[in-house]
């Protein structure tokens, strides 16, 4: 169901034909971490029920509020580490693109140390996880 808006005298429909990619038969979807934190929708469980259909990801961070936030993964209310942790385990090839917004970072340095941030977050949970010892190890 597409999600009817209003600025000034216009109105339109976001996110025709629905906010959610699940509901359609697209054979790759895109799983955008901050439009999972407006919607209020379970990324982990978006992100299980499209299985093979994930293609990619679009990586940033929400506290759940109305507004499309895009902070810095680690910032907000999404499950991001265990996101990714999750998708590192199951050999996840699909494409990861670090999404945040930067406009409150007061100069270029707050800026790129924002930047910096996320991806260094995106590289220790994308790092393939340890295998488990054997049962039989000392």
């Amino acid at each position: 169901m597409a999600r009817t808006r209003r600025a000034r005298s216009r109105e339109w429909a976001a996110y025709l034909p629905d906010w959610d990619p699940r509901n359609q038969d697209y054979p790759n979807v895109t799983l955008d971490l901050s439009h999972t934190a407006v919607s209020g929708t379970s990324a982990l469980t978006m992100a299980s029920d499209l299985a093979d259909r994930l293609a990619h990801i679009h990586l940033a961070d929400g506290s759940g509020s109305a507004r499309d936030e895009h902070l810095v993964p680690g910032r907000g209310s999404q499950p991001c580490a265990e996101l990714l942790e999750g998708l590192a385990v199951t050999g996840f090839s699909g494409s990861i693109a670090v999404e945040v917004t930067t406009r409150k970072a007061a100069n270029r340095a707050e800026r790129e140390a924002d930047l910096a941030e996320a991806l260094a977050f995106a590289r220790l949970h994308l790092a393939a996880p340890l295998a488990a010892p054997a049962a039989d190890a000392p």
